[in-house]
């Protein structure tokens, strides 16, 4: 009994000496297979080899290129800007790999653990000032990238911006129809706050079917908000013009989107600056405004070549009325054709102007119906056309009667002056002397005579 305790003594003594020494090794020793401290490996390194070669990596970082860009905007930084703390970082990663003693036959754990750094007073200054910028998680997004050392540039996601700084660029306001004040506040409270950042497309549609459906409230905060893109230098992708006049905007300026029909409002910021867009409802208007940091160019709109379209009139037949009644189902309306331009100012003062849109709105044609009822025939008429007696020249078939009637009378006609002048020629022989010869004593026909003023006439019918 004594001899098998002091085995279990001398055992639990070497257990607790091998135990120490692995606890103890881990602790003067920083070495991890795979594990990095600011994206440096600790492998193999004792704990004052670890900082050194963590300080040397911070000093090469500092002295290197550090940009920050926001969108297109690039904001230059400098090392003295970081406050980095290597003690405290190698702290966290021994804490972070720390194991009871008891479990000495587990793995030291792989970890990846962030350098310990506090901006300066200056980051935060730069950014204000050079960026324009306040809030939207900035100086944390920097703080990120430094504690794992990354390389210049470093990209930095804009979720939110103060507009404190921001100069509002265009503004449109809008009276909304009671039936849809419900949807369009919504709309306008989803769109409310949307930064839009440099070369990446917005689409309205994404952003208003998250909680509307309704196409017409959806085309009001739509117009709305193209009104006011139109005002700035954004390239417009996608617009759909209404079919008729707009009222609620003025024509040309509105945009109608449909998710069903795949119509949208699209574009697209092509300016090295951030821009946000604010929306709201008040007093029964829908108030769109578009904020942005300086250095977006000037921008004016004008309408070109706009012409009234005259309407027409379209008349259609029915048996459904009466003889002679005719009635108004569509009243005509104007149509109308206008171009919109905008011209852009840049900071060197070279303008360029480009055609936005041609917006044709189609007139409505009056229609008129008329009774395609014919009025009665004229029993008494009839009579007299067949009788030979009547005047009425509205028939084809009357009209093809009387010219055989009058063609009848025209040989009648021609038949009597023939006679006329056969018995005209007789009774002028009996009464005039006969001619036997001509004035240079050649023969004449029989029945020549000598008319009263001595010429000689000869007879038509004589062979």
């Amino acid at each position: 009994m004594k001899i098998f305790s002091k085995a279990m003594i001398i055992t639990l003594l070497i257990s607790v000496a091998l135990v120490s020494g692995e606890y103890m090794s881990i602790h003067t020793l920083a070495a991890s297979e795979g594990s990095t401290i600011g994206s440096i490996s600790v492998k193999d390194l004792s704990e004052s080899d670890l900082k050194k070669k963590l300080n040397t990596a911070i000093a090469e970082w500092k002295n290197n290129k550090i940009e920050i860009m926001i969108g297109n905007h690039k904001v230059r930084l400098s090392g003295d800007d970081f406050l980095f703390d290597v003690d405290a970082s190698i702290q966290q990663y021994e804490v972070a790999i720390d194991k009871p003693w008891y479990a000495f036959w587990e793995k030291t754990p792989i970890v990846h653990e962030p350098l310990q750094v506090k901006a300066n007073h200056s980051l935060i200054e730069k950014i204000e000032s050079e960026a324009k910028l306040k809030g939207g998680n900035i100086d944390q997004q920097v703080l990120e990238a430094a504690s794992y050392l990354k390389k210049s540039p470093i990209e930095i996601q804009i979720n939110d911006v103060s507009i404190e700084d921001a100069e509002r660029i265009s503004f449109e306001s809008i009276s909304i129809p009671d039936n849809l004040q419900t949807e369009v506040e919504t709309i306008a409270k989803e769109l409310d706050g949307i930064m839009i950042e440099p070369e990446k497309t917005f689409s309205f549609n994404k952003v208003a079917t998250q909680v509307g459906s309704n196409d017409d409230a959806m085309s009001l905060v739509a117009s709305a908000l193209y009104s006011t893109v139109l005002q700035s230098s954004f390239e417009v992708i996608e617009r759909h013009q209404a079919e008729d006049i707009p009222t609620y905007v003025k024509p040309g300026y509105e945009a109608s989107v449909s998710p069903f029909l795949e119509q949208d409002l699209q574009f697209v910021s092509h300016s090295h600056v951030l821009a946000k867009i604010m929306a709201k409802v008040e007093d029964g208007k829908l108030k769109v405004s578009l904020y942005s940091l300086p250095g977006n160019p000037q921008v004016t709109i004008s309408e070109k070549d706009r012409q009234t379209v005259a309407p027409r009139t379209i008349y259609r037949y029915t048996k459904s009325l009466d003889e002679g009644e005719s009635k108004t189902i569509q009243q005509s309306k104007p149509g109308l054709w206008l171009l919109i331009f905008r011209t852009i100012t840049d900071e060197n003062g070279d303008t360029k102007t480009q055609l936005i849109s041609q917006n044709y709105y189609a007139p409505k044609n009056e229609i008129i119906e008329k009774s395609s009822i014919e009025a009665p025939a004229d029993t008494n008429a009839t009579a007299n056309a067949e009788d030979g007696n009547t005047d009425n020249t509205n028939g084809t078939d009357e009209n093809v009667d009387q010219s055989d009637h009058g063609q009848t009378e025209d040989n009648s006609s021609r038949s009597n002056n023939s006679k006329s002048q056969t018995n005209k020629d007789q009774s002028n022989t009996s009464t005039h002397k006969k001619a036997t010869e001509s004035k240079n004593g050649g023969t004449v026909p029989k029945g020549s005579y000598y008319n009263d003023s001595g010429d000689i006439v000869t007879p038509k019918d004589t062979k």
